[in-house]
């Protein structure tokens, strides 16, 4: 069975480090993305989409039903609910990219918005809207998960000089590894941050989560530093 070798630059040392070798197995995509119910209405989230796969927006947690969906620009993706909308019955709904469209005289943007009204039980009325961003490369989650469950709060992680990296500079470390050549996006180990990330972000501790995932903290340490380094860069 073909096995890689994952290198990643460790920006403090300067030098590459061998992060592990791993067995190339059958990938796993983790599960939905948990966003609170207060914090899905008064942000727009990104809901990501993959070629040939669907993504959802699941409101089975809060008891809503979908009373009205406008997708700004369908010319690059397509939806439908798990049930008609006049049957009060729908609680989710799935977004699938499409080959683009072309639609005399309609504007085209490259991340275009979706609104979704509901209503709850009690008759409470919500406007969600949700930013559809077609992506590439390994999926990290099937979708959104709108719940009255108060996610954990953002944890942070110590990698080295008095800095303090969070998952979103682990994230972001992450596209720079492949970005640059470190790792390639098919790597197993690539889908073990992903995976990771998805653990932490649902409330599961640092260390338990790479337990769970069997990755080295020296690699996520790694990661953090090359995304702390790239927002440094950036804002220069």
């Amino acid at each position: 069975m073909k096995k890689i070798c994952l290198a990643l630059l460790s920006p403090a040392l300067a030098t590459f480090t061998v992060l592990g070798t791993v067995t190339i197995g059958q990938a796993q995509t983790p599960a939905l993305r948990i966003v609170e119910i207060d914090a899905a209405t008064n942000t727009t989230n990104n809901l990501q989409v993959w070629s040939g796969r669907a993504s959802v927006i699941d409101f089975t947690q809060t008891s809503e039903f979908i009373t009205y969906i406008r997708l700004s620009d369908p010319s690059k993706a397509v939806f439908n609910t798990d049930a008609e909308l006049k049957t009060n019955q729908a609680r989710m709904i799935f977004v699938q990219p499409i080959q683009p469209l072309q639609f005399p005289g309609a504007t085209t943007t490259s991340i275009t918005n979706l609104f979704i009204k509901t209503r709850s039980p009690e008759g409470v009325e919500r406007l969600y809207t949700f930013n559809i961003v077609h992506s590439s490369g390994q999926p990290t989650n099937n979708g959104i998960a709108i719940s009255t469950v108060t996610p954990v709060h953002e944890q942070n992680l110590l990698v080295g000089d008095n800095q303090t990296a969070t998952l979103n500079d682990i994230e972001r470390g992450l596209a720079v590894a492949i970005l640059k050549g470190y790792t390639t996006p098919d790597d197993s180990v690539v889908f073990k941050v992903r995976e990771f990330l998805a653990l932490t972000r649902n409330g599961t501790a640092i260390t338990r989560a790479a337990e769970r995932t069997n990755l080295s903290m020296s690699v996520v340490i790694s990661l953090g530093q090359l995304g702390i380094n790239r927002q440094s860069d950036e804002m220069r």
